[in-house]
């Protein structure tokens, strides 16, 4: 995303303190009970169907040496739906470059996503090794617009409270598909940030101490 305004992250988050928004809808608590069914693909910020994939670009913007200054590719993936007692879920398949890492690291995760009748994206848990991993529901991503600084932590694969908070509304860094309007989404201390444009899903990542490489949608296929 845009540069030159990360330090202000972290005292907006402290503004707000723990009275942070909660990010789930009113009425709506424990997650979804199944897929989505009646909001248009295009209104939402993750869409959502097996086979869907996007490929991103990165390269070091800050001279941290990752990949010895050369160009990566990762990519997201939809592999499939996957049912956990009355609701199915969406196996999203995300790439991750860890920063500083040399020779260059990508972890892959599997998580298990749905959107609500609402338009909020959820994460109910991770599929590791074919094995269903279940955690707290919870909202990653908001239909509406909340207050900058908002609170939606969730927990990560290994049993680790992830930290994560609304940036703000924001134009992605020219990719090759052009400049996206974003929901922009912090995470663990400036490490991870997520730009989630309607329609498209994530069109921009960073990542790594102060957001030190940038991966840039540069295909991606919805079905």
């Amino acid at each position: 995303m845009t540069t030159g305004r990360r330090a202000t992250v972290a005292a907006t988050a402290l503004v707000l303190g723990s009275c942070g928004w909660s990010g789930a809808p009113a009425g709506v608590s424990g997650g979804p009970p199944a897929l989505l069914a009646n909001i248009p693909r295009s209104g939402l910020y993750q869409p959502l169907a097996v086979g869907d994939s996007w490929k991103y670009t990165c390269k070091d913007i800050k001279g941290g040496g990752e990949n010895n200054g050369k160009p990566f590719t990762i990519y997201d993936k939809v592999l499939g739906k996957i049912t956990v007692g009355t609701a199915q879920y969406y196996e999203f398949s995300l790439q991750v470059p860890q920063v500083p890492s040399k020779p260059l690291k990508v972890d892959t995760q599997v998580m298990l996503l749905a959107n609500d009748p609402h338009g909020n994206l959820w994460i109910h848990g991770y599929l590791v090794k074919g094995v269903v991993h279940r955690i707290n529901s919870a909202v990653i991503v908001s239909e509406a617009t909340p207050p900058k600084g908002a609170k939606f932590g969730y927990t990560g694969p290994n049993g680790q409270h992830v930290s994560r908070i609304f940036y703000g509304i924001e134009q992605t860094n020219p990719t090759p598909l052009g400049v996206f309007t974003v929901a922009d989404y912090e995470e663990s201390a400036n490490t991870h940030d997520y730009g989630y444009a309607k329609g498209t899903g994530i069109a921009e990542e960073d990542h790594g101490p102060n957001f030190e490489v940038d991966c840039l949608i540069e295909a991606v296929t919805l079905h």
